[in-house]
């Protein structure tokens, strides 16, 4: 098919950064990933801003505590 990649690079990043989006752990990813650091995990998942913005909304302690007033 024309226009689509597909390599074992590109499911390397992918990966990563859907099963943190998907709610895994970073410390269970490096364990997965076999990283002994977490600055390779950081380089494979590469969250976007909007990603991590709507992550932040899931678990924000200030969301949180309005809700229950």
């Amino acid at each position: 098919m024309k226009g689509i990649r597909c390599s074992c690079h590109i499911f390397r990043h992918t990966f990563p950064k859907l099963s943190v989006k998907n709610g895994a752990g970073i410390f269970v990813l490096q364990q997965i990933l076999g990283h002994t650091g977490m600055e390779m995990v950081r380089v494979y998942v590469n969250l976007f801003s909007d990603d991590v913005m709507d992550k932040h909304k899931s678990f924000s302690p200030l969301i949180n505590l309005s809700v229950k007033m």
